[in-house]
């Protein structure tokens, strides 16, 4: 199985290139990686206009790829796609 960096990594690729949104850790309207104590989680907003085919295909990857993921509808602004990746250490990795 691969590191959960590598698996991590490859979701955040997956999701910036299926919501044609960039990779900014630092901008919350680009897709981004979070560290904790045990997890990598990694979130994106969903543009309004996602076909069902991407959909299917993010939900796909997500379900072979995470530990866990979810999408959150809020009210007002974007929803938002998130998975999470447990680190097998425990610290989160790259911390």
């Amino acid at each position: 199985m691969s590191s959960p960096t590598t698996r991590a990594t490859a979701i955040a690729s997956l999701l910036s290139t299926a919501l044609g949104i960039p990779l900014d850790d630092n901008d919350p309207h680009a897709v981004r990686t979070e560290v904790s104590d045990t997890t990598l989680r990694i979130s994106a907003p969903v543009p309004d206009a996602l076909s069902e085919a991407v959909r299917l295909s993010v939900l796909a990857f997500l379900m072979r790829s995470a530990d866990r993921f979810g999408h959150c509808v809020q009210h007002r602004g974007p929803s938002v796609i998130w998975a999470e990746i447990e680190t097998a250490t425990g610290q989160g990795e790259g911390s």
